[in-house]
């Protein structure tokens, strides 16, 4: 009788030690990239709830928005800012160019020129700006340096103007660059010119940045054919003197 005591009392004391493992129930959440890129569906996440997901950071190829195969060496890093019941709202917060993509542009006989500086948006916001740029042959270093000063500048006056989102869209379309391109020839050709990385400073959860471009109104002036007719009639008149 004291033995069946005993283990029944191991028994009971074996049952108060037992836990249930509580399970939370997760779900799946669609990541929405911004505005600039047209609110798509960039992803999905599986979380427990939506508003954890917020501050968090993820790196999408851009192909996968744009659909364009000529991005696929592009990424854009995007960063969660809202939440709601089935969605994650991001914004942009860095851009990046693939290794693959900056081997690609090295060629033999030529200058390779790297450059890292910071710039700052209308609204004040700090940006870090990683490029590269190849020349079409080799270059003297003056030469260089002076295409590096004139890119610093040539970044600095068009992110000021038209803020981080469009920069990095206008990056990510080539314009920048191809502009930029054209201007630097004047000091020396270039094969190549890439920006490996663009990516705000700022920490912590970033805001929506919106710069609003106001166009100057256009100064009045006479028809292009009243012009031609003062013109001729300038002409006329210095004639007969």
């Amino acid at each position: 009788m004291a033995e069946d005591k005993q283990a029944a009392k191991g028994q009971a004391e074996e049952k108060k030690h037992v836990s249930r493992i509580k399970l939370k129930k997760k779900n799946w959440y669609k990541i929405i990239s911004p505005k600039v890129f047209g609110n798509k569906e960039v992803g999905e996440s599986y979380l427990v709830n939506a508003e954890s997901a917020i501050g968090r950071k993820v790196k999408i190829n851009l192909k996968d928005i744009t659909g364009n195969m000529k991005d696929q060496n592009n990424y854009v890093i995007l960063q969660v800012n809202k939440a709601t019941s089935n969605q994650l709202n991001t914004v942009l917060v860095g851009y990046e160019l693939s290794v693959s993509g900056v081997k690609r542009a090295i060629r033999p006989s030529t200058c390779r020129l790297d450059d890292s500086f910071t710039v700052k948006t209308k609204s004040g916001r700090s940006v870090q700006v990683k490029v590269l740029l190849i020349t079409l042959n080799k270059a003297q270093r003056s030469k260089c340096t002076n295409v590096k000063k004139m890119l610093r500048q040539l970044v600095a006056e068009e992110i000021a103007k038209s803020g981080f989102d469009t920069f990095v869209v206008n990056v990510a379309s080539q314009r920048i660059q191809y502009a930029a391109r054209k201007m630097l020839g004047k000091i020396y050709p270039l094969r190549e010119l890439a920006f490996r990385m663009i990516q705000l400073n700022e920490k912590g959860l970033i805001e929506e940045e919106v710069v609003v471009e106001v166009q100057p109104e256009p100064a009045a002036s006479e028809p292009a054919e009243d012009k031609l007719v003062s013109t001729q009639e300038a002409e006329v008149e210095n004639a007969e003197a």
